[in-house]
């Protein structure tokens, strides 16, 4: 029993680190609901065993994915033994346990998709015998998940009715071009079967449900159409060699052709961190007035300085170390970027400057932190993002490695981007756009000089940034990437 309320306490305070205590006030109170949810039926269980429920492992989960199990049925495991691996909206993480026990019965099979956050995974048990007792016993009453509603009961009749029959087509979403298509066939809309959900649960007609349904039927006759105010002059066609009869068309008349691909098409499920990704930017973008300020930055001290480490030391930073360290500085130098708004509407300042770093993975991008940058030099925030990186990559990243930050950077200049507008990603209140450098050339008298150059964009939630705060921060930017010396102080 000590397990889930010792694992809802650390997750609480992981949760009140990585967001403030205000934010997290609300998750508090889900993770209590479900861990007395998680007590009513353990009850039902023999004394010495209890529930392992699918924990909430970021503030934003509600549900996640169930990647492998780490320990066997029936094996016992030690307090920090990795029990299990859980895809979340965020990455796939580590549950470890805080306690010794024993695994006494897997309820949910590695691989299974989209468990409602409280779902009961696994009985645990202190002693073997306590394991033995469930090991035979009927756990039907705990294979409901805890969130999702019942099934309305519906009369025989009913049944039979809705029995090889789509629903009415209010109850699904249709993609346009699913839409497109069954028209455009003239196949009815509620005789397609739909293959994919909401995270909500609706169902969705895809084009890949569309294609099936069309599939060996003709197109409808296209409308005979007659642009009005233009003129088609009549030309004699160049004799050819003859050909397959086309559609005739009178003078003036538009004729669509489509011609059928062989092709095969695959529709690919968004994987749980590329949902959150999705909603969770729509949402920064409706709801936190983003404005931007851009400004050009000349690096050729930092490539020389790059290149004397390299000499002297037999490694170097990369640039993209350096953007991390400058931007550690100007945030220390302008500490009102580095603020947050509260729910409640107040602006806050982080207790510490803690840079997060966009990372591409399989799954989607991620973002480690690199924490107290402004405390560390740029040798070691390249190691710490070698490591990070590294991590992210093999999903192997802790909970406050990623969850968090005070700030963001974002660098597309590897694949010769030279500048570009980023979203804010709560709860910061900024975040960097890197682009690559390029060579321009500077008029010194009557000289042109080639200076390298790559440009910063800076986006801001307005609500928490004023137009002086951003332009400043930018101002100091630009002085550490020209002066990298400066870097130091």
């Amino acid at each position: 029993s000590s397990f889930v309320h010792v694992f809802g306490i650390d997750m609480m305070l992981a949760h009140r680190f990585a967001r403030g205590v205000s934010r997290v006030a609300r998750q508090d109170v889900g993770l209590v609901g479900r861990r007395f949810a998680s007590r009513g039926l353990s009850t039902k269980l023999p004394s010495g065993c209890d529930i392992l429920p699918l924990p909430a492992l970021s503030p934003t989960m509600e549900a996640g994915n169930l990647a492998g199990w780490s320990i066997e049925e029936g094996k016992e495991y030690e307090a920090g033994s990795v029990i299990c691996e859980i895809e979340t909206d965020k990455a796939t993480v580590d549950y470890e346990a805080v306690d010794d026990g024993i695994l006494a019965r897997i309820l949910v099979p590695a691989g299974t998709p989209n468990l409602v956050v409280g779902t009961p995974i696994a009985v645990t048990a202190e002693s073997e015998e306590a394991a033995a007792l469930v090991k035979d016993m009927d756990l039907s009453f705990l294979s409901a998940s805890p969130s999702a509603p019942a099934p309305a009961a519906s009369s025989p009749g009913e049944e039979t009715k809705s029995a090889g029959a789509a629903a009415p087509v209010s109850e699904y979403l249709i993609s346009p071009t699913a839409s497109f298509l069954l028209h455009s066939y003239g196949v009815d809309v509620n005789s397609v079967q739909p293959s994919a959900k909401t995270p909500t649960g609706k169902k969705i007609i895809t084009k890949g449900d569309a294609l099936r349904a069309v599939s060996g039927k003709s197109l409808l006759p296209a409308p005979a159409f007659t642009p009005k105010h233009v003129a088609v002059p009549t030309q004699a066609a160049p004799a050819a060699t003859p050909v397959a009869a086309a559609p005739a068309a009178s003078s003036g008349e538009i004729v669509n052709t489509i011609t059928e691909s062989g092709g095969q098409f695959e529709d690919e499920d968004l994987t749980s961190m590329r949902k959150v990704i999705a909603s969770r930017l729509t949402e920064a973008k409706q709801s936190r007035p983003h404005f931007y300020a851009t400004i050009d930055c000349e690096i050729d001290n930092i490539l020389a300085f790059r290149k004397t480490l390299k000499s002297q030391l037999g490694k170097a930073p990369s640039i993209n170390d350096m953007i991390v360290r400058a931007a550690s500085l100007a945030l220390r130098d302008v500490p009102r970027v580095n603020c947050r708004l509260e729910d409640d509407g107040t602006v806050v300042q982080n207790e510490s400057i803690d840079v997060a770093v966009a990372v591409a993975t399989p799954t989607g991008l991620i973002t480690p932190i690199v924490k107290n940058s402004d405390k560390k030099g740029v040798m070691e925030i390249s190691s710490d993002m070698k490591d990070l990186a590294g991590r992210a990559r093999q999903n192997k990243l802790k909970l406050d490695e990623f969850q968090g930050g005070s700030f963001a950077v974002s660098n597309l200049g590897m694949f010769g981007v030279t500048d570009f507008t980023a979203v804010i990603s709560p709860p910061h209140s900024a975040i960097l756009a890197v682009g690559g450098g390029r060579q321009e050339f500077n008029c010194e008298g009557d000289e042109l000089k080639p200076v390298n150059v790559l440009t910063v964009q800076i986006s801001c939630d307005r609500r928490v940034i004023d137009d002086l705060a951003a332009g400043q921060f930018l101002e100091c930017f630009q002085l550490y990437m020209s002066q990298p010396s400066f870097m130091s102080l």
